[in-house]
Protein backbone atom coordinates (compact mmCIF):
# COMPACT_ATOMS: atom_id res chain seq x y z
CA UNK A 1 0.00 0.00 0.00
CA UNK A 2 1.06 3.30 -0.40
CA UNK A 3 2.93 5.23 2.57
CA UNK A 4 0.75 7.53 3.60
CA UNK A 5 -2.01 4.90 3.60
CA UNK A 6 -3.41 3.79 7.35
CA UNK A 7 -4.00 0.36 8.22
CA UNK A 8 -7.63 0.57 7.73
CA UNK A 9 -7.10 1.59 4.17
CA UNK A 10 -4.74 -1.19 3.41
CA UNK A 11 -7.30 -3.73 5.04
CA UNK A 12 -10.48 -2.58 2.94
CA UNK A 13 -7.59 -2.82 -0.37
CA UNK A 14 -7.35 -6.35 0.63
CA UNK A 15 -10.11 -7.89 2.68
CA UNK A 16 -12.97 -4.89 1.34
CA UNK A 17 -14.97 -2.45 2.93
CA UNK A 18 -17.38 -5.04 4.63
CA UNK A 19 -14.53 -6.30 6.43
CA UNK A 20 -13.81 -2.47 7.69
CA UNK A 21 -17.53 -1.75 8.76
CA UNK A 22 -17.25 -4.04 11.28
CA UNK A 23 -13.58 -3.78 13.20
CA UNK A 24 -13.13 -1.86 16.13
CA UNK A 25 -9.42 -0.13 17.73
CA UNK A 26 -7.92 -1.36 20.66
CA UNK A 27 -4.75 -0.28 21.94
CA UNK A 28 -2.59 -2.59 25.06
CA UNK A 29 -0.12 -1.34 26.99
CA UNK A 30 2.16 -3.34 29.60
CA UNK A 31 4.75 -1.51 31.52
CA UNK A 32 5.00 -2.30 35.17
CA UNK A 33 6.85 -4.88 35.09
CA UNK A 34 10.46 -5.19 33.40
CA UNK A 35 10.45 -8.59 32.20
CA UNK A 36 6.83 -8.01 30.45
CA UNK A 37 6.89 -4.95 28.49
CA UNK A 38 5.29 -5.02 25.58
CA UNK A 39 2.58 -2.43 23.51
CA UNK A 40 -0.14 -4.19 21.19
CA UNK A 41 -2.69 -2.15 18.81
CA UNK A 42 -4.83 -3.20 16.23
CA UNK A 43 -7.97 -3.70 14.96
CA UNK A 44 -10.88 -6.71 15.91
CA UNK A 45 -13.67 -7.38 14.60
CA UNK A 46 -17.13 -7.19 16.76
CA UNK A 47 -20.09 -9.23 17.21
CA UNK A 48 -21.50 -8.09 13.63
CA UNK A 49 -18.31 -9.96 11.88
CA UNK A 50 -19.42 -13.40 10.33
CA UNK A 51 -16.97 -15.68 8.80
CA UNK A 52 -16.65 -19.00 8.64
CA UNK A 53 -12.66 -19.08 9.03
CA UNK A 54 -10.72 -16.84 11.60
CA UNK A 55 -8.37 -14.40 9.78
CA UNK A 56 -5.47 -13.13 12.41
CA UNK A 57 -2.45 -10.92 11.05
CA UNK A 58 -0.28 -10.54 13.30
CA UNK A 59 3.02 -8.70 13.27
CA UNK A 60 5.75 -8.67 16.27
CA UNK A 61 8.12 -5.98 16.15
CA UNK A 62 6.89 -5.18 12.38
CA UNK A 63 7.51 -8.98 11.33
CA UNK A 64 4.76 -11.18 10.10
CA UNK A 65 4.85 -14.41 12.26
CA UNK A 66 2.37 -16.87 13.98
CA UNK A 67 1.83 -17.62 17.26
CA UNK A 68 -0.66 -20.54 18.28
CA UNK A 69 -1.58 -19.86 21.90
CA UNK A 70 -2.61 -16.60 20.99
CA UNK A 71 -4.83 -17.30 18.65
CA UNK A 72 -6.56 -20.44 20.35
CA UNK A 73 -7.18 -17.52 23.07
CA UNK A 74 -8.83 -14.85 20.91
CA UNK A 75 -10.83 -17.62 19.45
CA UNK A 76 -11.95 -19.01 22.92
CA UNK A 77 -13.15 -15.46 23.26
CA UNK A 78 -14.66 -14.76 20.43
CA UNK A 79 -16.61 -17.98 21.15
CA UNK A 80 -19.18 -16.71 23.63
CA UNK A 81 -20.13 -13.65 21.52
CA UNK A 82 -20.30 -14.66 17.73
CA UNK A 83 -23.25 -17.63 16.51
CA UNK A 84 -21.74 -20.52 15.99
CA UNK A 85 -19.29 -21.76 13.70
CA UNK A 86 -18.41 -18.52 13.07
CA UNK A 87 -15.14 -16.70 13.52
CA UNK A 88 -13.47 -13.29 13.62
CA UNK A 89 -11.07 -10.93 12.10
CA UNK A 90 -7.99 -9.88 13.50
CA UNK A 91 -4.96 -7.39 12.97
CA UNK A 92 -2.59 -6.89 15.49
CA UNK A 93 0.71 -5.28 15.89
CA UNK A 94 2.69 -6.23 19.14
CA UNK A 95 6.14 -4.41 20.44
CA UNK A 96 8.32 -5.81 22.86
CA UNK A 97 11.90 -6.69 23.32
CA UNK A 98 13.83 -8.63 20.61
CA UNK A 99 15.27 -10.34 23.24
CA UNK A 100 11.69 -11.73 24.54
CA UNK A 101 10.87 -13.41 21.41
CA UNK A 102 12.09 -16.85 20.23
CA UNK A 103 11.45 -17.60 16.50
CA UNK A 104 13.49 -21.17 16.78
CA UNK A 105 10.24 -22.63 17.30
CA UNK A 106 9.55 -23.81 13.63
CA UNK A 107 12.17 -23.91 10.94
CA UNK A 108 10.75 -21.21 8.53
CA UNK A 109 10.59 -18.95 11.67
CA UNK A 110 7.18 -17.96 11.23
CA UNK A 111 5.97 -19.71 14.20
CA UNK A 112 7.28 -17.59 17.78
CA UNK A 113 6.69 -17.99 21.49
CA UNK A 114 6.83 -15.44 24.13
CA UNK A 115 8.97 -14.40 27.29
CA UNK A 116 6.07 -14.46 29.93
CA UNK A 117 3.48 -16.20 27.25
CA UNK A 118 0.91 -16.71 29.16
CA UNK A 119 0.91 -13.39 31.07
CA UNK A 120 0.88 -11.17 28.07
CA UNK A 121 -1.83 -13.44 26.58
CA UNK A 122 -4.17 -13.19 29.58
CA UNK A 123 -3.69 -9.69 29.14
CA UNK A 124 -4.66 -9.53 25.56
CA UNK A 125 -7.59 -11.48 26.16
CA UNK A 126 -8.97 -9.49 28.92
CA UNK A 127 -8.79 -6.49 26.94
CA UNK A 128 -10.40 -8.07 23.69
CA UNK A 129 -13.49 -9.31 26.54
CA UNK A 130 -14.11 -5.78 27.45
CA UNK A 131 -14.07 -4.36 24.00
CA UNK A 132 -16.31 -6.94 22.75
CA UNK A 133 -18.48 -6.88 25.77
CA UNK A 134 -19.09 -2.83 25.23
CA UNK A 135 -19.40 -3.11 21.83
CA UNK A 136 -22.01 -5.73 21.68
CA UNK A 137 -25.05 -3.60 22.39
CA UNK A 138 -26.49 -3.36 19.18
CA UNK A 139 -26.59 -6.21 17.03
CA UNK A 140 -27.16 -5.66 13.00
CA UNK A 141 -29.21 -9.10 11.15
CA UNK A 142 -29.24 -8.84 7.12
CA UNK A 143 -32.62 -8.60 5.40
CA UNK A 144 -34.06 -9.18 2.60
CA UNK A 145 -37.03 -6.81 0.89
CA UNK A 146 -40.14 -8.37 -0.30
CA UNK A 147 -41.61 -7.98 -3.66
CA UNK A 148 -44.99 -7.38 -3.41
CA UNK A 149 -45.30 -6.14 -7.26
CA UNK A 150 -44.51 -9.90 -8.38
CA UNK A 151 -47.19 -10.85 -6.08
CA UNK A 152 -50.05 -8.36 -6.74
CA UNK A 153 -49.59 -9.43 -10.53
CA UNK A 154 -49.88 -13.21 -10.22
CA UNK A 155 -52.91 -14.72 -11.70
CA UNK A 156 -55.76 -14.58 -9.04
CA UNK A 157 -56.62 -18.11 -10.38
CA UNK A 158 -54.20 -19.51 -8.47
CA UNK A 159 -55.98 -18.49 -5.17
CA UNK A 160 -58.92 -20.80 -6.24
CA UNK A 161 -56.94 -23.62 -7.60
CA UNK A 162 -55.31 -23.55 -3.82
CA UNK A 163 -58.57 -23.52 -1.98
CA UNK A 164 -59.36 -26.10 -3.97
CA UNK A 165 -56.10 -28.45 -3.57
CA UNK A 166 -56.05 -27.37 0.50
CA UNK A 167 -60.08 -28.57 0.85
CA UNK A 168 -59.01 -31.86 -1.48
CA UNK A 169 -56.26 -32.53 0.93
CA UNK A 170 -58.30 -32.43 3.91
CA UNK A 171 -60.69 -34.43 2.81
CA UNK A 172 -58.07 -37.22 1.53
CA UNK A 173 -56.16 -39.52 4.46
CA UNK A 174 -52.74 -39.42 4.46
CA UNK A 175 -51.15 -43.01 4.11
CA UNK A 176 -49.39 -44.22 7.13
CA UNK A 177 -46.22 -45.04 5.38
CA UNK A 178 -46.19 -41.53 4.13
CA UNK A 179 -46.62 -39.71 7.69
CA UNK A 180 -43.33 -39.11 9.80
CA UNK A 181 -43.61 -40.30 13.20
CA UNK A 182 -43.21 -36.95 15.32
CA UNK A 183 -45.14 -37.88 18.36
CA UNK A 184 -45.64 -41.32 20.48
CA UNK A 185 -48.72 -41.12 22.33
CA UNK A 186 -50.23 -40.57 18.29
CA UNK A 187 -51.24 -43.93 16.99
CA UNK A 188 -49.83 -42.72 13.90
CA UNK A 189 -46.44 -42.11 15.15
CA UNK A 190 -46.02 -45.06 17.48
CA UNK A 191 -43.43 -47.07 16.26
CA UNK A 192 -45.12 -50.70 15.47
CA UNK A 193 -47.38 -48.92 12.69
CA UNK A 194 -44.70 -48.58 10.43
CA UNK A 195 -44.00 -52.26 10.49
CA UNK A 196 -45.55 -54.44 7.86
CA UNK A 197 -46.57 -58.24 8.87
CA UNK A 198 -44.08 -58.03 11.17
CA UNK A 199 -46.03 -57.74 14.73
CA UNK A 200 -47.42 -61.09 14.82
CA UNK A 201 -43.61 -62.20 14.65
CA UNK A 202 -42.79 -60.31 17.18
CA UNK A 203 -45.20 -60.96 19.85
CA UNK A 204 -44.52 -64.37 19.88
CA UNK A 205 -42.92 -65.21 22.97
CA UNK A 206 -41.55 -68.66 23.81
CA UNK A 207 -41.02 -70.20 27.29
CA UNK A 208 -37.29 -71.18 28.60
CA UNK A 209 -38.05 -74.97 28.28
CA UNK A 210 -39.28 -74.42 24.69
CA UNK A 211 -36.46 -72.81 23.47
CA UNK A 212 -33.98 -74.98 25.74
CA UNK A 213 -35.31 -77.81 23.54
CA UNK A 214 -34.56 -75.96 20.48
CA UNK A 215 -31.43 -75.59 21.37
CA UNK A 216 -30.45 -79.55 22.72
CA UNK A 217 -31.78 -80.60 19.42
CA UNK A 218 -29.25 -78.36 17.48
CA UNK A 219 -26.98 -80.02 20.06
CA UNK A 220 -27.71 -83.46 19.30
CA UNK A 221 -27.07 -83.91 22.85
CA UNK A 222 -26.61 -87.54 24.19
CA UNK A 223 -29.04 -89.84 26.04
CA UNK A 224 -28.37 -87.86 29.61
CA UNK A 225 -30.82 -85.13 28.53
CA UNK A 226 -33.62 -88.08 28.46
CA UNK A 227 -32.77 -88.25 31.83
CA UNK A 228 -36.00 -87.74 34.05
CA UNK A 229 -34.76 -86.81 37.04
CA UNK A 230 -32.91 -83.72 35.38
CA UNK A 231 -36.17 -83.05 33.49
CA UNK A 232 -37.76 -82.88 36.79
CA UNK A 233 -35.21 -80.97 37.92
CA UNK A 234 -35.48 -78.42 34.85
CA UNK A 235 -38.85 -78.14 35.21
CA UNK A 236 -38.71 -77.08 39.09
CA UNK A 237 -36.51 -74.08 38.11
CA UNK A 238 -38.90 -73.01 35.23
CA UNK A 239 -41.71 -73.22 37.32
CA UNK A 240 -40.29 -71.51 40.64
CA UNK A 241 -38.28 -68.57 39.19
CA UNK A 242 -39.28 -65.31 40.03
CA UNK A 243 -40.13 -62.92 37.29
CA UNK A 244 -39.39 -59.84 38.71
CA UNK A 245 -35.81 -61.07 39.63
CA UNK A 246 -35.25 -62.54 36.20
CA UNK A 247 -35.91 -59.37 34.54
CA UNK A 248 -33.30 -57.08 37.23
CA UNK A 249 -30.84 -60.22 36.67
CA UNK A 250 -30.72 -59.94 33.10
CA UNK A 251 -31.22 -56.19 32.43
CA UNK A 252 -29.03 -55.30 35.17
CA UNK A 253 -25.84 -52.84 34.57
CA UNK A 254 -22.58 -54.01 37.11
CA UNK A 255 -21.70 -51.17 39.05
CA UNK A 256 -19.03 -52.48 41.88
CA UNK A 257 -18.06 -54.38 44.38
CA UNK A 258 -19.04 -53.63 47.86
CA UNK A 259 -17.24 -55.85 49.70
CA UNK A 260 -15.99 -59.38 49.43
CA UNK A 261 -19.38 -61.18 49.68
CA UNK A 262 -21.91 -58.08 47.83
CA UNK A 263 -21.74 -56.31 44.80
CA UNK A 264 -23.65 -53.25 43.75
CA UNK A 265 -26.28 -53.63 40.49
CA UNK A 266 -28.59 -51.21 38.75
CA UNK A 267 -31.62 -51.93 36.86
CA UNK A 268 -33.69 -48.73 35.82
CA UNK A 269 -32.88 -46.03 38.30
CA UNK A 270 -32.79 -48.52 41.53
CA UNK A 271 -29.94 -49.79 42.80
CA UNK A 272 -29.83 -53.41 44.15
CA UNK A 273 -26.93 -55.24 47.07
CA UNK A 274 -26.85 -58.47 45.72
CA UNK A 275 -24.75 -61.53 47.29
CA UNK A 276 -21.98 -62.61 44.58
CA UNK A 277 -21.59 -65.55 46.47
CA UNK A 278 -24.92 -66.95 46.45
CA UNK A 279 -26.11 -66.16 43.12
CA UNK A 280 -23.00 -67.94 41.60
CA UNK A 281 -23.74 -71.01 43.17
CA UNK A 282 -27.30 -70.99 41.59
CA UNK A 283 -26.16 -69.68 38.20
CA UNK A 284 -23.06 -72.52 38.14
CA UNK A 285 -25.79 -74.47 39.46
CA UNK A 286 -28.49 -74.17 36.61
CA UNK A 287 -25.78 -73.96 34.26
CA UNK A 288 -24.48 -77.44 35.03
CA UNK A 289 -28.66 -78.89 34.71
CA UNK A 290 -28.83 -77.27 31.02
CA UNK A 291 -25.38 -78.04 29.98
CA UNK A 292 -25.80 -82.18 31.26
CA UNK A 293 -23.94 -84.21 29.15
CA UNK A 294 -22.65 -81.51 26.91
CA UNK A 295 -19.83 -79.72 28.38
CA UNK A 296 -17.20 -78.63 26.28
CA UNK A 297 -14.04 -80.09 27.04
CA UNK A 298 -10.60 -77.70 27.93
CA UNK A 299 -7.38 -79.67 27.47
CA UNK A 300 -4.87 -78.63 29.84
CA UNK A 301 -1.34 -78.13 29.22
CA UNK A 302 -0.62 -80.38 32.56
CA UNK A 303 -2.85 -82.43 33.43
CA UNK A 304 -4.15 -80.96 37.14
CA UNK A 305 -3.63 -83.36 40.24
CA UNK A 306 -7.04 -84.16 41.83
CA UNK A 307 -5.75 -84.61 45.06
CA UNK A 308 -4.05 -81.25 45.41
CA UNK A 309 -6.91 -79.24 43.88
CA UNK A 310 -9.43 -81.13 46.82
CA UNK A 311 -6.72 -80.47 49.36
CA UNK A 312 -6.94 -76.51 48.09
CA UNK A 313 -10.48 -76.16 48.14
CA UNK A 314 -10.82 -77.71 51.86
CA UNK A 315 -8.25 -75.41 52.78
CA UNK A 316 -10.48 -72.70 51.46
CA UNK A 317 -13.59 -74.08 53.31
CA UNK A 318 -14.66 -72.23 56.04
CA UNK A 319 -16.69 -75.19 57.58
CA UNK A 320 -12.92 -77.52 57.54
CA UNK A 321 -10.81 -74.51 59.27
CA UNK A 322 -10.88 -76.57 62.56
CA UNK A 323 -10.10 -79.71 60.90
CA UNK A 324 -6.22 -80.40 60.98
CA UNK A 325 -3.83 -81.12 57.41
CA UNK A 326 -3.64 -84.58 58.16
CA UNK A 327 -7.48 -84.95 58.24
CA UNK A 328 -8.02 -82.67 55.62
CA UNK A 329 -5.53 -85.00 53.24
CA UNK A 330 -7.05 -88.17 54.04
CA UNK A 331 -11.01 -86.48 52.64
CA UNK A 332 -8.97 -85.73 49.74
CA UNK A 333 -7.45 -88.99 49.39
CA UNK A 334 -10.86 -90.53 49.79
CA UNK A 335 -12.71 -88.22 47.57
CA UNK A 336 -10.27 -89.02 44.91
CA UNK A 337 -10.50 -92.80 44.84
CA UNK A 338 -14.02 -92.25 44.41
CA UNK A 339 -13.62 -89.68 41.13
CA UNK A 340 -11.48 -91.96 39.87
CA UNK A 341 -13.94 -95.17 39.95
CA UNK A 342 -16.83 -92.55 38.39
CA UNK A 343 -14.41 -91.22 35.76
CA UNK A 344 -16.17 -93.19 32.59
CA UNK A 345 -19.86 -91.61 34.21
CA UNK A 346 -18.04 -88.32 34.66
CA UNK A 347 -16.41 -87.61 31.32
CA UNK A 348 -19.69 -88.56 29.98
CA UNK A 349 -21.83 -86.23 31.69
CA UNK A 350 -19.32 -83.18 32.51
CA UNK A 351 -16.61 -84.21 30.17
CA UNK A 352 -14.10 -83.91 32.97
CA UNK A 353 -11.22 -86.93 32.26
CA UNK A 354 -10.08 -88.47 35.19
CA UNK A 355 -7.31 -90.97 34.33
CA UNK A 356 -5.95 -94.06 36.96
CA UNK A 357 -3.25 -91.18 38.25
CA UNK A 358 -5.93 -88.87 39.86
CA UNK A 359 -5.35 -86.16 36.84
Amino acid sequence: SASTSSRLDAIRSVYGASVVRDLIEIKVSYEDAADSIFKMDGYISNANYVAKKITMILFINDRLVDCTALKRAIEFVYSATLPQASKPFIYMSIHLPSEHVDVNIHPTKKEVSLLNQERIIETIRNAIEEKLMNSNTTRIFQTQALNLSGIAQANPQKDKVSEASMSGTKSQKIPVSQMVRTDPRNPSGRLHTYWHGQSSNLEKKFDLVSVRNVVRSRRNQKDAGDLSSRHELLVEIDSSFHPGLLDIVKNCTYVGLADEAFALIQHNTRLYLVNVVNISKELMYQQALCRFGNFNAIQLSEPAPLQELLVMALKDDELMSDEKDDEKLEIAEVNTEILKENAEMINEYFSIHIDQDGK
